[in-house]
This record gives structure tokens, sequence and C-alpha cells, in this order.
């Protein structure tokens, strides 16, 4: 299977890919974006996994919008930690590398150091400016990318939460649904795209769930891009498309909403185990 996921290398991305079905031979292609991974889903890939979910920065909306205009389906849920070091070459930086996103999840420590932080585009950009420069500096870098031999770890964990990790989903463009299984732990996952808008729509879709007994575990809304307060509404829950609740609920909401299905999958464990 070709898989898709965001480069370049020593991503968290990557570290997600490797995680599924490891106990098969993937070919993974590490791409510069997350729209060009789900584009290639069909075409140079079979399939992509991508991050939909942080801990601390909740959804991925990039991810999350383009499910609205494709069909795609959800395979499978992956989780993984999320941490960072800072690297250094220098026992007192005057300056620290840090990729946008990973700057915003270690924001106390970096206020701490008191240092001019320069934005990369990624974690490996951070760890590359710092192997190429002579001038006393620092990186924020992965915690699974061992130290190179000319560096020196300033702090193993720098992140404001420690306990933070992301939720990656592998997407295909195939619809096949795993065969239920009753010693596992399943989720779904569908859109209700608003084109049938009316007062209390969302209210009368949540009591869907709740007649059914189905446990919510998300939901998020995205703007319909048409007028203010027009929404879609992604939602995770509980159980499989199989079990007679889940089938019951669907069929209700389907006279309300229009839905777009994205699938049942295994629910993952923290480092997937």
């Amino acid at each position: 299977m070709r898989i898709a996921t965001l480069g370049p290398a020593g991503t968290f991305s990557e570290v997600a890919a490797g995680l599924y079905q490891p106990e098969e031979q993937h070919q993974i292609q590490l791409l510069d974006s997350l729209v060009s991974c789900l584009d290639a889903i069909g075409n140079d890939c079979d399939a992509a996994v991508v991050p939909i979910e942080n801990l601390t920065e909740g959804f991925v909306s990039p991810v999350v919008d383009y499910l609205v205009q494709r069909p795609l389906h959800i395979q499978a849920e992956i989780r993984i930690p999320v941490g960072f070091q800072c690297l250094a070459n220098s026992a007192q930086p005057q300056q620290i590398w840090a990729q946008f996103v990973a700057a915003g999840q270690c924001n106390q420590y970096l206020n701490g150091l008191g240092l001019p932080v320069i934005h990369t585009a990624s974690n490996a950009l951070s760890l590359d400016a710092l192997l190429a420069t002579e001038k006393p500096s620092a990186a924020v870098v992965p915690k699974h990318v061992n130290c190179p031999a000319s560096l020196q770890i300033l702090n193993s964990n720098i992140a404001d939460n420690p306990r933070n990790e992301t939720r990656f989903v592998v997407l295909s463009a195939t619809s096949e649904t795993p065969e239920f299984d009753k010693s596992t732990h399943w989720k779904s996952s569908l859109l209700l795209i608003d084109d049938n808008d009316h007062p209390g729509l969302l209210v009368d879709s949540l009591q869907v769930f709740a007649k059914q007994q189905i446990n919510l575990t998300s939901i998020v809304s995205r703007p319909a891009g048409s007028q203010f307060g027009d929404y879609h509404f992604f939602i995770d829950f509980d159980g499989h498309l199989s079990e007679p609740g889940v089938a019951a609920a669907l069929q209700e909401l389907a006279k309300m909403n229009n839905i777009h299905w994205l699938g049942s999958y295994p629910a993952a464990a923290i480092g997937n185990q």
C-alpha cells in the first residue's frame, strides 16, 4: 500500500504512518502539505495518514473542511504522544528556532528563555538550521528525534502540556467497513452537512444519539462558507455501523440532515496500542 503523509522526514505524521499496520510493508510518501496528502488519495497513493485532532490545539480545520468536499472514508485512527526537547550547540544560546505550531505548544518554556524565536515551516528545518549555524543557538525538536553528536540536550521535556497527543486518521477512497467484533472498542464518524437548516436542527440531531444511548466523543462545527450562521458538524461517537442503535440513529438523522458517512473503525489508545 502506498501511504501519503506530511513530510519532511522525522515529522509526527511520519511516525504515525509507520504505526499503521506495522506488520505490513507499506510505501510511505512524504509530501509538503496536508492538501497534497489528501489530493493523493486514490491517485498517487492508496491512503493518507493525516492529523485530525490535537489534545491542546483542537481539530485540524483543513482536514475537516476537505472531508466536506470529497467523500473519503476513515479506515483507522492512530494516537501518538507529542513531546518536544530543546537541543543546542552551546550552553548559552542566543536564539532559538521553532516550527510555528511547536512554538505555540512550548510557549511557557520559550518565554522563560527570553531568546529571539525564529519560526520555521517544519521541525526538521529547525534542526537543520541549528546544525548549519556556528552562532550559539538552540532549536525546538520532537522528542523522538535523536540528538546529533554535535549538539546537547538543554531540556528533554519542554511542552506546556506533558500529556499532549495528536490523533491521526487513515483516509482512503474506499468505503469498506471492518467487520464488527464485540471484543473491539469501535468508533464512528460522520459529517452533518448544513443544507436543510432550521431552528433546533443541531439539538434535534444530538437527541437522536441520546435516544439510542450513543456516546458522542467529539463534535466540531465548521463554517459552511455560504453565510454567517451556516455550519457543518463533524461528529465522532462510540459504536459500529452494524450495531442496531447506530443503524437506527443514522436512519433517523438521514430524515433531517444530509449525512456524509465517514466510517467505523477500531478506537486507538495512546501509541496506537
